[in-house]
């Protein structure tokens, strides 16, 4: 395979710098081969340059430069290291504030670019690097930027990951002397801010006691809630979870490469159905036939478990329905918490919060030990997504095959534990929504989308996240929607499907992040038939 090949030139690559390091120190004449004589006057004014660079912008530039030469798309590996690296120095860049001091927003420049790179049309990232470019060759590469790309072009693999080790390692060097100057502009500034005048400092202690009188009444309040750190599922584990998630069913769904091959006339009739105009064949269609897929097996997941908790019961054996028994009494319970709180006069905290405290620990329970892989309806759903996915590709490699079958089970037990428990377990139970074909694209709900009315959806593969509803200070985006694009054409209506695994049901404000809340749907038996329009 591929990827194999792939992993043996990265081995052998390593190998020859070991080995070139062991007989680095001279040549067949005995001669020091580290001699400042053999080194070529390009190479040396171009070392030269990279040891001149001052500031943390020309380290983003060479950054973005270095991982333009490196395939991602259908590269599982390198997408996730892209992912990493990049919000990892996003992080640092925010801390440093040079967007402040700089009319270019850098953390934009690299959240885009990291977006571009999962985008087939490549108009966008080429003419973002063209822009680096310039900036390098504004900072000391004038007419050496060629000599630099070639270069790049003929490093490993391996030597472009140890270039971006070498700039990040660097970046973060300035990270700490800013945290130092910090430290010392706050010690100059202490001895200002203790010349208060007698007032203020009354004013002050007046304060600090009205602020301790109100945490004494928030820390009565969590008590009774219980500590919140016996909830595991917290916001970035849940995130980083999702992007896992994101990351093996992209590999469960592909259909590029020579291990699999596209059957016709199912995969033409699934890109009609979810009204795609795209031309097929064509890789385009490929990418789009895949981003379908995803949606179809999260859909036939949650499907599946719905109907699963909602009907089934213990009869006998309650072991293998613990899970749908436990689901239905908690829900039961939460009902009557919520009118006992409605109808029963009182001022006390802990009956409000009493249906949250079920719904969190209940989910939170069955997130951490329900359904196993070995449950019969692991197995079963496993089974249904390996069939579903036969209709549309054949596995051509027996070895992939037999990974995918290890993938089904995987991707069964994430959906249903991040769709059905951890988001339950949350304070604030976020809900999901997939975008239709034709939809305007909206930057604040999807992925790797560039905010322009020139374009609309052309396929959603995995769902918006969030808490879209109530008060403003808590609504928030988990994680975008992952779409694929096309050229926007008229469409007066846009579906909105808003997705939640109980009874509420919602629809979206084209204003905002808010859902209106039209309270609870007695017919509704499943998610998947909560459906608006909206012009």
């Amino acid at each position: 395979m591929a990827s194999s090949q792939t992993s043996s030139k990265r081995r052998s690559s390593k190998q020859q710098v070991r080995e070139s390091a062991k007989n680095s120190s001279k040549n067949s004449k005995n001669e020091p081969l580290y001699s400042i004589n053999t080194i070529n006057a390009l190479d040396w004014q171009l070392l030269m340059w990279f040891a001149s660079l001052e500031t943390v912008e020309n380290y983003i530039c060479l950054f973005i430069v270095i991982w333009d030469g490196m395939p991602v798309r259908d590269r599982p590996q390198f997408s996730r290291e892209l992912r990493e690296e990049t919000d990892n120095l996003i992080q640092i860049i925010k801390e440093l504030n040079i967007s402040k001091e700089n009319d270019k927003n850098y953390p934009k420049m690299l959240d885009d670019y990291k977006n571009y790179r999962f985008l087939s049309n490549q108009a966008p990232r080429q003419n973002l690097v063209h822009d680096v470019w310039v900036e390098l060759e504004n900072n000391g590469l004038k007419n050496n930027s060629y000599a630099v790309l070639n270069q790049l072009e003929r490093c490993s693999f391996f030597q472009k990951k140890e270039l971006r080790a070498m700039v990040l390692s660097r970046i973060k060097s300035f990270q700490s002397f800013s945290r130092k100057t910090k430290e010392v502009k706050e010690l100059q500034q202490a001895p200002l801010n203790n010349k208060v005048k007698d007032e203020d400092q009354e004013i002050i202690l007046r304060e600090n006691e009205s602020l301790k009188n109100q945490i004494a009444v928030l820390s009565e309040k969590i008590s009774q809630i219980g500590n919140s750190t016996i909830f595991e599922d917290g916001e970035k584990q849940l995130i980083a979870d999702i992007t896992d998630l994101q990351d093996i069913l992209s590999d469960f769904t592909m259909v590029q490469g020579s291990d699999y091959k596209v059957i016709d006339e199912p995969a033409t009739s699934l890109l009609k159905t979810w009204k795609c105009k795209v031309d097929y064949p064509s890789t385009k269609a490929n990418s789009v036939l895949g981003t379908l897929l995803q949606r179809l097996v999260i859909t036939t997941i949650l499907d599946e478990v719905q109907h699963y908790l909602q009907y089934s019961r213990s009869s006998g054996d309650i072991d293998p329905t613990l899970e749908s028994d436990m689901v239905n009494a908690s829900e039961s319970l939460i009902k009557y918490a919520k009118l006992f709180n409605d109808n029963r006069k009182g001022e006390d905290v802990i009956t409000k919060i009493t249906p949250i405290i079920i719904r969190r620990h209940v989910y939170s329970s069955l997130s951490h030990r329900g359904f196993s892989n070995e449950h019969l309806l692991i197995k079963e759903i496993a089974d249904k997504l390996l069939n579903e996915m036969n209709k549309y590709r054949q596995v051509v490699d027996e070895e992939t095959n037999d990974e995918l079958n290890d993938q089904a089970i995987q991707i069964t037990r994430k959906v249903i534990d991040i769709f059905c428990f951890r988001l339950k377990a949350q304070s604030f139970e976020p809900t999901f929504q997939f975008f239709e074909a034709g939809q305007a694209v909206d930057a604040r709900f999807m992925q790797g989308v560039v905010e322009t009315k020139k374009l609309e959806v052309e396929a959603c593969g995995f769902p918006c996240i969030g808490i879209f509803d109530g008060d403003e200070s808590v609504q928030k985006i988990y994680t975008k929607a992952r779409i694929i694009t096309r050229p926007k054409t008229n469409n007066t209506n846009e579906r909105y499907i808003v997705y939640s695994m109980n009874t509420s049901t919602h629809t979206l404000s084209e204003s905002g992040l808010r859902f209106d809340n039209n309270g609870p749907s007695a017919n509704s038996q499943s998610y998947s038939e909560r459906v608006y329009i909206s012009s």
